[in-house]
């Protein structure tokens, strides 16, 4: 269970936002992943003949960081499909989560950046299946933990963390990132099995409100709960929001850049730029601007889930992000040494 504390931020004083740190849920594998592959990993080792896990995200994914520690703890070897421009000769290519999962003993595949998942990922994982062995020795995960198996790590933490919360805080609203769609699923129906006391918002960090929803209604097809399909599609089983999309997955706008600086250094708490700080950087502006359609002004407070990705700032493309934003202090707080 992680701690939930207050998020103060002097700009929307009259709003009661708390924060639950799943960031500090393991010091390498930490946030969302890891509670998803909690279930992911119990099917994994009830397989005895299965020793390879192969999976694919951006060649910075924090998912692909959490698998490798948790497949070097369970001495089963990981195999990662990396999306990225670089190549293999790029000194930068082992920096951040690349160098933590090379430590690891996870093997890396570089594939291009724009790789479609159906068109392009997932017939290569079926290679890689064949050369290794087949499916008996292998076990694929989804980009994110994001599966009929991996939903059920925050429909366990909603039942057990969450529910406990909600008459304690006075809770009427959860707010989580969204960027794969486990994480919004699991907590969207556990709270619907539960009798729909909250409001879950999802703000998304990259593709679009329909690419969610398809998403969603395919899981329920899995599940056999096709007749829930109806609330995905009118809103009412979660609330899809895409307008803080920005400039993309990993990118941020300038504006955006400023406001996770400024509120990192007003409470202490690290935002990463591309799911827990775009999603705060979303909530924010609904409350400024008093989206009251979306959080009325009811006297129920908000959730908010911080799934972690911290070592995913190691990546040296945010440094320059964070650097040429349009009002950086940077020059004010790095400078060289003058003699005495």
């Amino acid at each position: 269970e992680t701690s939930v504390e207050k998020l103060r931020i002097s700009s929307l004083p009259s709003v009661n936002i708390y924060i639950k740190r799943d960031d500090q849920l393991d010091s390498y594998a930490s946030g969302n992943k890891l509670r998803k592959l909690e279930f992911l990993f119990a099917d994994i080792l009830s397989r005895p003949k299965c020793h390879h896990i192969i999976t694919a995200g951006s060649l910075h994914s924090n998912h692909c960081k959490a698998v490798a520690v948790l497949a070097a703890r369970f001495q089963r070897q990981a195999h990662f499909l990396l999306r990225t421009d670089r190549d293999n000769q790029d000194e930068q290519i082992l920096q951040g989560n690349p160098l933590l999962n090379y430590l690891l003993g996870a093997k890396l595949y570089l594939i291009a950046k724009k790789a479609h998942i159906q068109r392009d990922i997932e017939p290569r994982i079926k290679l890689l299946e064949e050369e290794l062995g087949g499916k008996d020795k292998c076990y694929a995960i989804p980009i994110g933990g994001s599966d009929t198996v991996g939903l059920f790590g925050y429909f366990d933490c909603f039942i057990r963390e969450i529910i406990p919360l909600i008459d304690k805080l006075n809770l009427g609203h959860v707010v989580v990132p969204i960027s794969s769609g486990g994480t919004m699923e699991g907590l969207a129906l556990a709270n619907y099995f539960t009798g729909n006391r909250l409001r879950i918002h999802a703000f998304a960090v990259s593709d679009n409100e329909n690419y969610f929803k398809t998403h969603f209604n395919g899981i329920l097809k899995e599940l056999e709960l096709d007749h829930l399909n109806q609330f995905v599609n009118n809103n009412s089983l979660v609330d899809i929001c895409d307008s803080y999309v920005g400039l993309g997955y990993g990118r941020m706008t300038n504006e955006q850049i400023d406001f996770l600086h400024e509120i990192i250094r007003e409470t202490g708490i690290i935002f990463d730029p591309v799911y827990t700080g775009k999603c705060l950087w979303g909530l924010y502006e609904e409350l400024r601007n008093k989206r009251i359609d979306r959080f009325p002004t009811d006297g129920k407070n908000i959730l908010f889930l911080h799934t972690g990705g911290l070592l995913g700032l190691m990546n040296p493309d945010f440094s320059n992000q964070w650097l040429l934003s349009s009002n950086s202090h940077a020059n004010h707080r790095i400078r060289n040494w003058m003699a005495l």
